[in-house]
């Protein structure tokens, strides 16, 4: 089912946020936007993004809630891509 949401701008990183934790939501970016982001700044919003997922990860595997992958599938991961 695919669903599209209408959220103000001031309130769409915290949604954001929240969806990229459900494992069974899938995110794309929308076709239609109001206006168009520098390559550059997207690239640094999106590492920016996975950073910020990267240490809730390493927070929730601290807190005993999350078990993280190894060495050696992190490395397979990296050259895979």
């Amino acid at each position: 089912m695919q669903i599209t949401l209408t959220v103000p701008d001031k309130n769409a990183d915290s949604l954001l946020d929240v969806l990229r934790h459900i494992s069974y939501v899938e995110i794309q970016p929308s076709k239609v936007s109001k206006k168009k982001k520098k390559p550059a700044k997207r690239r640094a919003e999106e590492f920016y993004e996975g950073l910020k997922e990267a240490i809730h990860d390493v927070n929730e595997h601290i807190a005993g809630r999350k078990q993280l992958g190894t060495v050696e599938e992190l490395l397979a991961e990296l050259r895979a891509s």
